[in-house]
């Protein structure tokens, strides 16, 4: 096969595809398919269930709309017997050959956009860092948005305290650049809140009690909760109390 190696899995983008309309067994076979091929991919391929970078659909789901944009942001790949009106097409039985070729093409074509996308947010963000913008973390974000050592230092200061562009870059002595862009990645997937972001701010949002994976578990160090008292329970007397009473067998205490 004359496809180039792919780049060592590290350096590759991380990318998510979603399912739909497929039979079963054909949704199984294109999921291993795409394990089997993640080492010639020049993407890293991971299944999601909704909001991927790619959807994967059967022939046989309604087509959209012929008002939507052709070059919607997320692909669409139509896997089946019929081909689309338009848009990339794979014809069942699926070949390994194919699947490869496609993945390479649309995965390139998603982190062309995603650059785009990210050099028109970080130039919005260095706008805001000239007035002190400051963000907080709502919530930690998903393992698929911290795929580096450095990404997960950002968040860990992040979580801390809220922190503007200049301060996290001094903290973490990332570049600018790194800082704009693992912020506009965080607020596009909605686990961020700024300081002057109208109705997704600091004014608009709750700040949870703790945000880190493992605040369920205790630290050691926190006070132990006292538990609430039981309440009393009424005092009912016993069998041989009520038989004595009746029988008018209960002392009543020394008689005159």
């Amino acid at each position: 096969m004359s496809t180039p190696t792919a780049a060592p899995r590290a350096r590759r983008p991380l990318l998510s595809f979603s399912v739909e309309g497929l039979p079963a067994r054909d949704e199984l076979l294109f999921k291993s398919l795409v394990r089997l091929l993640d080492h010639r991919t020049h993407q890293h391929w991971a299944w999601q269930v909704e909001g991927a970078d790619l959807r994967v659909v059967g022939d046989r789901l309604p087509a959209p709309p012929e008002e939507e944009p052709a070059d919607s942001p997320v692909p669409l790949l139509t896997i089946g017997e019929t081909p689309p009106p338009r848009g990339p097409f794979l014809r069942l039985p699926l070949h390994a050959d194919a699947l490869e070729a496609m993945l390479n093409r649309l995965g390139a074509l998603v982190v062309h956009a995603r650059e785009l996308g990210l050099a028109a947010a970080s130039r919005r963000r260095n706008e805001q860092a000239a007035h002190g913008e400051e963000y907080r973390l709502l919530r930690w974000p998903s393992a698929t948005l911290l795929d580096s050592t450095l990404r997960m230092k950002l968040a860990t200061l992040l979580a801390s305290r809220p922190a503007s562009l200049q301060a996290l870059q001094q903290r973490s002595n990332a570049s600018a650049q790194e800082c704009a862009d693992f912020i506009s990645v965080l607020e596009r997937a909605g686990f961020i809140a700024s300081s002057g972001g109208g109705a997704t701010g600091f004014a608009n949002s709750r700040a949870p009690e703790s945000i880190w994976p493992d605040s369920h578990i205790s630290t050691g160090n926190d006070a132990p909760h006292a538990a609430p008292p039981a309440p009393r329970a009424n005092v009912e007397p016993g069998l041989l109390a009520r038989i004595r009473s009746r029988l008018g067998l209960l002392s009543s205490g020394p008689r005159a």
